[in-house]
C-alpha cells in the first residue's frame, strides 16, 4: 500500500473492517477458483437462487385494465350513464357505455404502448458486470450474476451485487444506501454493497449475495427515487386546468339557466355532464406522454436511449451543448508519434516503464494503455515476462496518473508511473529538465498532440527519475466538423470542455471550426464579486470551449449557463461527470460511458460520436411539434364546443325567438341543445382523430423549441372562434328557416326548403363535427394548410370521421323515445343536397380559419421583429435531407444517420442524385 498515502485526499477513512461473517453455505459457494465459475456451475446457481434483481410488484393485467374506467373523466361518464339509466333512455345509455369503453380502451392501449416502449429502453439500459467465468473475463447482464462469481470493479462502476473485495483497495460512494456524504475506503476482505459506486480503484471481488438477499434488497424501502415534475408536465397541467375552470364555470351557468326555464333536471344535467366530457382535455397528458414514448422508442433504434421521457421536450429546446473532447469530438483512437527522450534513456526504456505502469490484460485496458502496450510489443519488441506486479494504482482524475510497484527478475522492487506531464515533472523535482520538458509539452500541444510523462523510481531510491514524454494524437472524427456545423444551423452552440491542455484544445477547435475563444479553468476558480461574476458569466456564455477542467468545473459551467437562461445539455463518460450530467437540463452519456455516468444521464448514446445527437435533436423537435399541434387543436375544439353550447343554451330560445309554421312545429323547445347521443358520437369520433395526431407528419424548426403559450392560446382562440361563429350563424339561419311561409332569404337563394326542428338538430350535429375535423388541418401548421401533407393515419382518421358524419346525417336512425321527460325532439335525416351544402359551408369557413391564422401569425412576426426578436413561425424549417452527412473523402457521396426510403429520395432530389 505504499502509494495509498499519495491519494487519500478528501476521503472519509474507516478502520479496516473485519471480514463479513458468512454462513457455511455461503463460504462454500464463495470458495471460487482463480479461473472463476464454470458456465454450468453458474447456470446451476442461477436456477437455485434466481436472477440478481429485486422482485417487482406485478399488477394484475385485468385490474390494470379496469383502472382506466375509474377516475375524474370516467366518473363523469358513469354519472351520465346513471342519469340515462334513471331516465330509461336506453339508446343514450348504450352509446355512453360505448364511449366509456372507447375512452378506457384508448387510455389503456396508449399507456400500454408507452409502457412497452419504456420497457424496451430498460432492457437496453440493463446494468452490466464484468465477470470471470471459464478462465476469462466477459461482460454479462448483472441480473445473471450468482454467488461466487468473480467480478472486476473499477472507476465508475455501479456495484452489481454485494461482494467481498480481493487484494487492493477502492473508494466507494455508498451515500445512496447509508446517507454518508463522503466516499469511504474499502480494503481486501471488506464488503461492498449493491447500488454503491466505485469512485477509485481497480480490483477483483467475489459476489456474496444477489437479488433480494443483498443489503440494497433488504433496505430497498429506504431507497426511493424522487420523481420531479418536469417543465412539460407543468405546461400540460396549466392548459388542462385553465380549460377545466372555464368549462366548469360555463356548464354551471348553463345548468342554472336551463333549470330556471323549467327544463327537465335529469336531461339537462346529463347534457351538461357530457359537455364537460367533450370539452375538458383530461387525456391530454396521456396522449402527449404516449407521443414522447413513441419518439423515445424511435430514438432507441437510432442508438440514443432515453431514460427520462420529458428529456425529449428539453432536448428540443436545448440551446447549448457542452461536449467532452476525447472520444466524442475525437475518435479516441490514439496513435503514438515520435517520443521525447530525456538524458541517456532509450525508447525501449520509456515504453518498458510506461507499459509496466499500464494495464496489460486484454479487455480491461483503456485507450491509452492499449495504445502504449501495442506500441511496446510491435515497435519496441518489449516483453513483460519476468516482471511481477506487486501493486497497481489505476488512473484517478484527482492525481492524473497511474502507478505500479513491480518486482523484476532479480527480485528487486521498483516503481513506475505515467500521467499528466506536469504532474510527473513535479514528482521528479529535477530543475535541470523543467525548461526542456515544458518546451516540448507546449510545442506538441500546439500541434494538437497530447503528452504523457513517464518516470520510474529505481530499487533502493527515494526520488523519481523522469524518462521522457509519449506524444499521442487523437484525430477528430470524420463527421465531427460537419456535425458541429449542423448543430449551429439548428442554433445549438457546441462548447468543447476538455481536461487537455489549452494549446491542444485550441488546435482541436481550429480543426473543427469551433471558434477561438478557448479558456482554461483558472477563470472558474477565483472568488468573484457581483461585478466580476457578471463578467465571468458573460465570458462563459461567449466561450467556445474550456481546457484543463476538472469535474467540478463542468458542474460550474453548466450552472452558470442555466442561470443565464439557457437550456443546457452536457455530455460525459466518467463517474466524476455524473454531477454535471445530473445538473444539466439534458445529460447525455456518450458511448462507452461508465455505469455511474449512464445512471445520471437522461440520454445514453450507444454509438460513438456526436452525429447521433443531431438526429436526437431533430426527432425531439418533431415530437415537440406534434405535442404543440395537439394542444392547439384540443384547445380550439374545446373553445368551439363549450362557447357554442353556452351561447345557444343560455341565449337562444327557438320557440319564442323564431316562428315555426308547417309540419314538425309542435315540439320546438325553449332551449337549443343537441341530444346526448350526438355529443357522445362527436367525442368518440374525435378520440380516434386525437390518437392519429401522434403520428402526423410535421416540420422541424431550425430554432430550439419553447412553449409559447400566448401564441398557442391565440391560435386556438382564432380557430375556435371562427368555428364557433360559423356554427352560430348557421343555427340562426336554420331557425329562421322554420317558417314555411317566410323562409330565410339566404337559404332560399340556395334552394333549401323550410326545415323541421329535428332536421336543424341534425344539421348542427354535422356542422360542428365536420368543423372540428377540418380544424385539425389548420391547427397542425404555422403556414397555409396545404403547405404540408398530413400523415396517412391522420388523414384516414379524419376522412373516416367526416364520412360517418355525412352518412349519419342523411340516414339518421338513432331515436328512441324517453317519454315526456325529454325536452329535445327526435332528430331527422336531411337530404344529400343539404348535406353537401353544409360541407361546402364548413370548407369556406375552414379557409377563413386558415386566413385568420396566417394574419395572426404575421401580427406576431411583426411584433417580435419590432422587439428585435426573430419570429420564425412561417418558415425556417429543416427537411429530412438535413440528416445526410457528406463523406469527407468524396463530397458527392452522402451517408445517412437515419436511413429511410423517403429521406433518401428527398436527399437525392436535393443533391442531384437523380
Amino acid at each position: 500500500m505504499a502509494s495509498y498515502e499519495k491519494i487519500k485526499d478528501e476521503v472519509n477513512e474507516e478502520p479496516k473492517e473485519k471480514a463479513t461473517k458468512l454462513t457455511p453455505e455461503q463460504m462454500a459457494d464463495m470458495n471460487t477458483p482463480e479461473s472463476g465459475l464454470t458456465s454450468a456451475e453458474a447456470a446451476r446457481r442461477l436456477a437455485r437462487d434466481g436472477p440478481n434483481m429485486l422482485p417487482e410488484k406485478r399488477v394484475n393485467p385485468f385490474l390494470k385494465f379496469l383502472s382506466y374506467f375509474w377516475g375524474p373523466m370516467p366518473g363523469m361518464i358513469w354519472a351520465a350513464i346513471l342519469i340515462e339509466l334513471i331516465r330509461l333512455s336506453w339508446l343514450d345509455f348504450g352509446v355512453l357505455m360505448i364511449l366509456q369503453f372507447v375512452n378506457g380502451f384508448v387510455g389503456w392501449y396508449e399507456e400500454k404502448n408507452a409502457g412497452n416502449a419504456i420497457e424496451a429502453l430498460k432492457k437496453n439500459m440493463a446494468p452490466k458486470a464484468k465477470c470471470k467465468r471459464n478462465g476469462q473475463y466477459d461482460t454479462i447482464n448483472a441480473k445473471d450474476l450468482v454467488i461466487g462469481d468473480r467480478i472486476n470493479l473499477k472507476l465508475g462502476d455501479i456495484i452489481p451485487a454485494d461482494a467481498v473485495l480481493g487484494p487492493g483497495f477502492a473508494e466507494i460512494d455508498q451515500s445512496a444506501l447509508t446517507g454518508e456524504s463522503l466516499a469511504v475506503m474499502k480494503y481486501e476482505g471488506d464488503t461492498v454493497y449493491q447500488g454503491s459506486v466505485c469512485k477509485r480503484g481497480d480490483l477483483e471481488a467475489i459476489v456474496m449475495a444477489t437479488g433480494a438477499r443483498t443489503f440494497f434488497g433488504r433496505t430497498s424501502a429506504l431507497v426511493g427515487s424522487v420523481n420531479q415534475r418536469g417543465n412539460f408536465q407543468k405546461v400540460l397541467l396549466k392548459v388542462a386546468f385553465s380549460l377545466l375552470i372555464v368549462s366548469v364555470v360555463l356548464v354551471i351557468v348553463i345548468l342554472i339557466v336551463n333549470l330556471a326555464k323549467g327544463n327537465n333536471f335529469l336531461e339537462t344535467l346529463s347534457i351538461c355532464v357530457v359537455l364537460l366530457v367533450a370539452s375538458i382535455p383530461i387525456a391530454m397528458q396521456v396522449v402527449c406522454t404516449a407521443t414522447m414514448a413513441v419518439g423515445a422508442h424511435a430514438l432507441a433504434t437510432r442508438k440514443a436511449i432515453v431514460s427520462r421521457l420529458t428529456a425529449i421536450e428539453e432536448l428540443a429546446g436545448m440551446k447549448i451543448l457542452c461536449s467532452d473532447k476525447t472520444g466524442t469530438l475525437t475518435k479516441n483512437e490514439l496513435t503514438i508519434q515520435n517520443p521525447v527522450l530525456l538524458k541517456d534513456y532509450k525508447a525501449e526504456d520509456l515504453f518498458l516503464v510506461a507499459g509496466l505502469a499500464a494495464k496489460r490484460e486484454v479487455g480491461s485496458q483503456d485507450a491509452i494503455d492499449k495504445c502504449i502496450t501495442e506500441y511496446a510489443y510491435e515497435k519496441c519488441k518489449i516483453s513483460y515476462d519476468g516482471y511481477e506486479e506487486e501493486e497497481f494504482v489505476p488512473f484517478d482524475p484527482k492525481i492524473k496518473r497511474t502507478e505500479a510497484t513491480v518486482r523484476n527478475r532479480k527480485g528487486e522492487i521498483f516503481r513506475c508511473t505515467k500521467g499528466a506531464p506536469q504532474v510527473v515533472l513535479a514528482m521528479a523535482a529535477d530543475p535541470s529538465i523543467e525548461e526542456e520538458v515544458s518546451g516540448h509539452v507546449m510545442d506538441l500541444a500546439s500541434r494538437g498532440y497530447r503528452t504523457l510523462g513517464v518516470a520510474k523510481m529505481d530499487p533502493g531510491q527515494t526520488k523519481w527519475s523522469m524518462i521522457g514524454l509519449i506524444s499521442l494524437y487523437d484525430p477528430p472524427r470524420d463527421d465531427t466538423k460537419e456535425t458541429i456545423q449542423k448543430a449551429l444551423q439548428m442554433e445549438v452552440k457546441v462548447k468543447m470542455i476538455t481536461g487537455d491542455q489549452l494549446a491542444i484544445a485550441k488546435e482541436t477547435a481550429r480543426l473543427l471550426n469551433m471558434g477561438d475563444k478557448i479558456y482554461n479553468s483558472e477563470m472558474l476558480q477565483a472568488e468573484t464579486s457581483v461585478v466580476s461574476k457578471e463578467i465571468l458569466d458573460s465570458m462563459v456564455e461567449e466561450a467556445d470551449g474550456f481546457a484543463e477542467v476538472f469535474p467540478e468545473h463542468k458542474f460550474a459551467i453548466v450552472k452558470m449557463l442555466q442561470e443565464r437562461g439557457f437550456r443546457c445539455g452536457m455530455t460525459g463518460d466518467g463517474v466524476n461527470d455524473a454531477p454535471a450530467l445530473k445538473k444539466a437540463d439534458v445529460g447525455i452519456a456518450v458511448d462507452g460511458a461508465t455505469d455511474a455516468a449512464r445512471a445520471a444521464a437522461d440520454i445514453v448514446l450507444t454509438s460513438p460520436g456526436l452525429s447521433v445527437i443531431i438526429e436526437a435533436i431533430y426527432r425531439a423537435r418533431k415530437t415537440f411539434q406534434r405535442m404543440n399541434n395537439y394542444c392547439t387543436y384540443r384547445i380550439a375544439c374545446t373553445f368551439q364546443i363549450i362557447i357554442f353550447f353556452f351561447i345557444t343554451m343560455v341565449a337562444v330560445d327557438p320557440s319564442d325567438d323564431f316562428t315555426c309554421k308547417g309540419h314538425g312545429c309542435s315540439n320546438v323547445p325553449n332551449t337549443f341543445a343537441l341530444p346526448v347521443i350526438c355529443l357522445v358520437i362527436m367525442v368518440i369520433l374525435n378520440d380516434g382523430l386525437i390518437i392519429s395526431i401522434a403520428y402526423d407528419k410535421v416540420t422541424v424548426n431550425k430554432k430550439p423549441e419553447a412553449w409559447n403559450m400566448i401564441l398557442i392560446f391565440s391560435n386556438s382562440t382564432v380557430l375556435g372562434f371562427i368555428a364557433f361563429i360559423s356554427s352560430l350563424i348557421l343555427l340562426l339561419l336554420c331557425l329562421d328557416n322554420m317558417n314555411g311561409d317566410d323562409r330565410n332569404v339566404f337559404l332560399k337563394a340556395f334552394g333549401i326548403e323550410a326545415m323541421r326542428y329535428g332536421e336543424i338538430l341534425t344539421i348542427i350535429f354535422m356542422k360542428v363535427s365536420i368543423s372540428n375535423f377540418l380544424t385539425v388541418f389548420s391547427a397542425r401548421t404555422m403556414s397555409w394548410f396545404w403547405t404540408r401533407a398530413p400523415g396517412k393515419l391522420l388523414f384516414s382518421a379524419d376522412m373516416f370521421g367526416i364520412i360517418v358524419c355525412l352518412f349519419l346525417s342523411c340516414y339518421w336512425f338513432l331515436n328512441i323515445s324517453v317519454g315526456e321527460s325529454s325536452n329535445i325532439p327526435d332528430m331527422k335525416p336531411i337530404s344529400w343536397g343539404v348535406t353537401m351544402w353544409i360541407l361546402g359551408y364548413d370548407v369556406i369557413f375552414f379557409i377563413l380559419q386558415d386566413i385568420a391564422k396566417i394574419l395572426m401569425i404575421r401580427v406576431f412576426d411583426a411584433y417580435y421583429k419590432s422587439q428585435g426578436k426573430e419570429g420564425g413561425y412561417s418558415g425556417n424549417t429543416l427537411g429530412e435531407s438535413f440528416l445526410l452527412f457528406s463523406d469527407s473523402r468524396d463530397p458527392k457521396n452522402y451517408r445517412k444517420s437515419i436511413v429511410t426510403r423517403r429521406s433518401m429520395v428527398a436527399a437525392q432530389d436535393v443533391h442531384g442524385g437523380r
